[in-house]
């Protein structure tokens, strides 16, 4: 069964009950207002009886000759009584007979031959005067009231049903439009803008939010797939060409031999690189949990930039570290964070060129800062230069895939803490890394 087949019943066992009680509520006062109507138009015919009647007929011994029969007439008839309760004057009648009515028998009910009478009495020149009339009348006057409650309780009962049907199709329409676009499976189409604040509104707008990052996702793994296709086809093809010469000429040359073994060695080793960063951000992307636990980011940077003034002897390496907090996070993630921005700042600075390193406490973030004397990053590229395989221009771009400030935004962000890039008065680039420090009491303890 369809929502809309359900929201439908559903509504009408809320409206059902609720329309048989209006309907009901609505015939008992309707039928108890004509049982008033009918007292009211006795007591008027009684009360004018009584005041035209200034002497008491003289007995007839029988309804007057053109009395109604009260078995078959709503018609009101007239009875006049004298004192003792004896019939004088009829204009209706039961059968042959004039019907007998007590003079205390004011808004009853009486039978009569198996005829009940609804009477009105009222005192006239020494005797009494009834107005009676059928009960048959109110009778089908309720008849027919309940008739036209019913019509109308039936009526009411298809408007309210028609109702729900259309306003459940009008408000489960971006269900429909939804299920199409699904169906379709064409990530460019969006639901058109809901104009309610309300549930369907709001999965509107939960559903198109979610379709551009889906779609946004798609197409930068489309650019990763593509840029990591790229990045491997240049050393594989180094690969096999090399591979190809050495098994073609095994009597080449053995100063060729070495070359092409070098070769085949370096891009292997560029291989071997490139996958790894791609196996981070792998998990990265796949959320893989951080085991953490307060890393004394200060020692850290000590270590890497004594390794690395070791490594590139014709660059100097400065460590300028102050009093930080440490930070909670993976050591062996943070120190690979040091050395990409370590790295990177060597790769760019010329020789005999600087590179400074410093770590400081910033209120409740540690900080790392990193910059070079080497051109500095191109305008326009202080955020492009974090995005996976993107290089600038040749000024900061090398044999390098460009996926190690990628990693490093990564490691950052898997801290809560992000990195900012910019030019120094130098005119060599600046990277700063913002963490989060562990609180004092917890790593005083």
């Amino acid at each position: 069964m369809s929502i809309r087949a359900r929201i439908t019943l559903f509504g009408l066992a809320v409206v059902t009950p609720v329309l048989g009680l209006f309907c009901a509520a609505v015939f008992l006062l309707l039928a108890a207002g004509a049982g008033t109507g009918q007292d009211t138009a006795l007591a008027a015919r009684a009360d004018a009886a009584a005041g035209s009647l200034t002497a008491l007929p003289e007995a007839s011994g029988g309804p007057a000759p053109a009395a109604a029969d009260l078995r078959v007439s709503d018609e009101i008839a007239i009875v006049v009584y004298d004192a003792a309760g004896r019939p004088l004057y009829a204009t209706g009648r039961v059968g042959g007979t004039v019907p007998l009515v007590a003079r205390d028998r004011d808004k009853s009910t009486v039978a009569v031959d198996g005829v009940a009478l609804r009477v009105a009495v009222r005192p006239a020149a020494g005797g009494y005067v009834a107005a009676v009339q059928s009960t048959r009348k109110v009778r089908s006057d309720r008849a027919g009231l309940f008739v036209l409650v019913a019509v109308y309780a039936v009526l009411g009962f298809f408007a309210a049903a028609g109702a729900i049907w259309l306003v459940s199709r009008r408000a489960l329409r971006p269900l429909r439009e939804l299920t199409a676009l699904v169906n379709a499976q064409d990530l460019s189409r969006r639901l058109p803008p809901a104009r309610a604040d309300d549930e369907l509104g709001r999965l509107t707008a939960a559903y198109n939010a979610m379709m551009d990052r889906l779609e946004g996702g798609i197409a930068a793994q489309r650019r990763f797939v593509a840029d990591a296709s790229h990045e491997l086809r240049t050393p594989l093809t180094t690969v096999r060409n090399n591979a190809g010469f050495l098994l073609r000429h095994p009597d080449a040359d053995a100063e060729d031999r070495a070359a092409a073994v070098r070769d085949i060695d370096g891009e292997s080793a560029r291989m071997s690189r490139l996958v790894e960063q791609l196996l981070t951000l792998a998990r990265a992307d796949a959320g893989r949990p951080l085991a953490t636990a307060p890393v004394d980011l200060g020692a850290l940077v000590e270590d890497v930039c004594r390794q690395a003034g070791a490594q590139h002897p014709g660059k100097r390496v400065h460590c300028a570290l102050t009093p930080a907090r440490p930070v909670a996070g993976d050591a062996d993630a943070l120190a690979q964070l040091v050395w990409i921005l370590v790295d990177n700042a060597v790769k760019y600075s010329p020789p005999e060129g600087n590179v400074w390193v410093t770590v400081t406490q910033r209120g409740e973030r540690t900080q790392l800062a990193v910059a070079d004397d080497g051109p500095g990053i191109p305008p326009g590229q202080q955020q492009r230069i974090f995005e996976r395989f993107h290089r600038g221009d040749e000024a900061r771009s090398g044999r390098g895939a460009g996926l190690g400030l990628a990693i490093a935004l990564t490691i950052a962000r898997e801290h809560r803490g992000g990195i900012e890039a910019a030019n120094n008065a130098t005119g060599g680039a600046s990277f700063v890394v913002d963490l989060p420090a562990v609180p004092a009491n917890s790593s005083a303890s």
